[in-house]
């Protein structure tokens, strides 16, 4: 296993037949927003009727920048010689000439706007399939019997398969969010179980008669006795993660409610990512001040997250000899996942 791959054993760093969140839906508009996403330069913008737009971020006249560029109508104007190109990536007017040269279209992303995400599918156009993307609803997204709050974007400086692991073994919250997650000191002895299907890698733990703490309390004021608490980590794909899970009543086995908190990952190139949060529950839909709070809770924990990986981002990078790689049982989930996604980039190289 090379540094440069770990920690898989493929050549290519990340599938590219997969649909991955660009933006969030209301950072679009009509401006230009540049967003590296698998290596390549995107613009994203709305057309004047609404409709989210994605095409390659480079003009192959002369290799200028377009995010320097401008709207002209629904046309991405270049900054530099002033060549237009539509909303579907066809150049459309050269201002120095009548005509088009052939071959200077742009290349066009295919998108779906959908959960408040805007989703690039960034393989072979006929291949995107909106029936590919994860399921939403399921999650929590996208539904009025649900309240989500959307995170602020992170960039961070390590590759994203660092993070898929960071989120696929929670027992790290006893440690590095010692101080930041009530109740967390308890994850790492939780007993692990791992659930696969075609859809997703589940790494279950079930946290039993656990005592209230200050924020179950907040969130189910009415609550007085120990609770039941999933602390899942499912892999929905390389794109999305979700973890928590379902809260019941220990002693009746009531329902509480479902907190789930997802992790949309993209890869900006082999060594940075773009990091979308959002939190989403089926509980205190008239009480802003969880949503408040989540966003609080957010603005400390995913720090530490992106610190950790980051850390192990700059090792991999120094060059120093790294020991031979050795694993927990409760990695198990993690290398399935691994296994799987080679398993993903290989069948799209064959």
């Amino acid at each position: 296993m090379t540094t440069a791959a770990y920690p898989l054993t493929t050549q290519e760093p990340y599938p590219h037949d997969q649909w991955w969140v660009a933006a969030y839906a209301d950072e679009l508009g009509r401006h230009l927003l540049a967003r590296d996403i698998l290596g390549e330069p995107v613009i994203l913008y709305r057309t004047q009727a609404g409709a989210a737009v994605a095409v390659a971020g480079i003009c192959p006249h002369r290799a200028f920048p377009l995010a320097r560029g401008r709207l002209v109508g629904d046309a991405l104007q270049c900054g530099y010689h002033g060549f237009e190109y539509g909303a579907d990536g066809t150049c459309l007017r050269v201002p120095s000439q009548s005509g088009v040269p052939q071959k200077s279209s742009l290349r066009r992303y295919p998108v779906e706007e959908a959960g408040g995400l805007i989703w690039i599918w960034t393989g072979a156009p006929e291949k995107a399939d909106p029936a590919l993307l994860p399921d939403l609803g399921a999650i929590g997204l996208g539904r009025e019997d649900w309240a989500v709050e959307q995170h602020p974007l992170a960039t961070v400086e390590a590759r994203y398969t660092l993070l898929i692991e960071n989120l696929l073994d929670l027992s790290h919250v006893t440690f590095i969010h010692d101080k930041t997650i009530p109740g967390g000191e308890k994850v790492a002895a939780i007993p692990v179980s791992v659930i696969e299907s075609p859809q997703s890698i589940t790494v279950q733990r079930k946290g039993e008669n656990l005592p209230l703490n200050p924020l179950l309390a907040m969130q189910f004021p009415d609550q007085q006795g120990p609770v039941h608490q999933h602390f899942d980590a499912e892999y929905l794909g390389p794109c999305l993660i979700r973890t928590g899970g379902a809260m019941v009543d220990a002693a009746s086995g009531a329902p509480l409610g479902i907190q789930n908190y997802l992790h949309m990952i993209t890869p900006a190139s082999p060594t940075r990512l773009h990091y979308f949060v959002n939190t989403a529950r089926d509980f205190g839909l008239d009480r802003p001040q969880l949503g408040d709070m989540q966003r609080g809770m957010g603005s400390r924990i995913q720090p530490e997250d992106i610190d950790a990986i980051e850390s192990i981002e700059r090792v991999l990078q120094s060059g120093a000899t790294l020991p031979p790689e050795i694993s927990a049982r409760v990695d198990n989930g993690a290398l399935k996942v691994r296994r799987r996604l080679e398993a993903q980039i290989r069948a799209e190289a064959g």
